[in-house]
């Protein structure tokens, strides 16, 4: 739907937000939106329509950095009159904006789209994938997208089967995946956090990525929410080279930025930060999919805490906040992981 909604079938949508965000801007009538990643995919819409009221579509974007989501977000706000924003704060973003993830589509496989050319949005079909497509006329879903936007980018029932507990990722998981994830716990190392560690980078990049956007639209409401992952997460990425590099410890690094957030925000009355991290909800590894991803249970109560003004964070409260998250994070025992482990050689 980049220059018109399909003649001679009905509107569907391509579940690759970064190219289908445009269209829905375009031809869809909503006025607040959901802007994540792969944590907040499964947070309905409806849903929040019923919990928040508002019109709402979601336009998250699975690994997406500060700076993809400022295209889509400048786009928006250029076409629509904003009532409220849900934006996540993952760590890996925050934590190092250079951090490769495998398989991240490039920036210039979509920015075009969002400029002032609209000729150039055909560069957008100029690939295998489209070019075949066309010509078998093709309506697969591959091809054409979902009718159902409210459905688009869930993906908790396509791996339902992994929740429910660590026995059952051990049992769908592929080989690759479940051996990486024994020798993460098993040579898990000692959880002491860091002190000291610059954020200036990380500073200005929030700045010029997110804070310009909550600056320019004071009467947005902004509703930044942390992702609530597993503490088994944390213990055994805490200090994980693949995926962390010296400068970028994952849990230290992450509590500072954070808490300058916290600060820096309360310049802005339009804006709160919701936290999670001290519930038992992350206790309990039933929840995940995997030590990152959460069920929308989760998603749910994120739009209850919204709803009810709850779970804050704020200058006053977010120290006690962080020493619960900590603590927990610590005293996480991998015992019964390294156990099953051993049991299952």
């Amino acid at each position: 739907m980049l220059y018109h909604k399909p003649y001679f079938r009905e509107k569907t949508y391509l579940n690759n937000i970064r190219l289908s965000a445009k269209g829905i801007i375009d031809n869809e009538n909503f006025n607040s939106v959901i802007i994540g990643t792969s944590m907040t995919e499964n947070t309905s819409a409806q849903e929040a329509d019923k919990k928040l009221g508002r019109k709402w579509v979601n336009l998250s974007m699975w690994g997406s950095y500060l700076n993809e989501r400022a295209i889509i977000l400048n786009y928006l706000f250029l076409s629509k009159d904003i009532k409220q924003v849900i934006y996540t704060l993952d760590a890996f973003t925050l934590n190092d904006p250079n951090l490769k993830i495998p398989n991240h589509p490039p920036i210039n496989s979509f920015d075009f789209l969002y400029d002032d050319n609209i000729y150039n949005d055909f560069k957008v079909y100029l690939n295998k994938k489209f070019i075949l497509c066309a010509l078998e006329f093709s309506t697969k879903e591959y091809c054409v997208g979902n009718a159902n936007l409210e459905k688009l980018l869930n993906w908790e029932k396509e791996y339902k089967k992994f929740f429910g507990g660590f026995d059952n990722w051990m049992k769908y998981k592929n080989e690759d995946d479940k051996q990486k994830l024994k020798n993460m716990i098993l040579n898990a190392q000692k959880f002491s956090p860091q002190l000291d560690i610059d954020i200036e980078k990380n500073k200005q990049y929030i700045k010029t990525y997110l804070l310009s956007f909550i600056k320019a639209h004071p009467k947005t409401q902004f509703d930044l929410i942390i992702p609530t992952h597993s503490k088994l997460l944390y213990r055994i990425l805490y200090l994980d080279p693949e995926y962390y590099n010296k400068d970028s410890i994952l849990f230290s690094k992450y509590q500072a930025v954070l808490k300058w957030l916290i600060l820096e925000t309360q310049k802005y009355p339009n804006v709160k930060i919701f936290g999670f991290d001290d519930l038992d909800y992350a206790d309990n590894i039933a929840n995940y999919k995997d030590p990152s991803h959460y069920n929308s249970i989760m998603n749910s109560m994120q739009l209850d805490a919204i709803k009810t003004q709850t779970h804050i964070l704020t200058p006053q409260n977010m120290d006690s906040y962080f020493k619960t998250m900590e603590e927990k994070i610590k005293n996480y025992d991998l015992n019964p992981f390294i156990q099953y482990i051993k049991n299952n050689q």
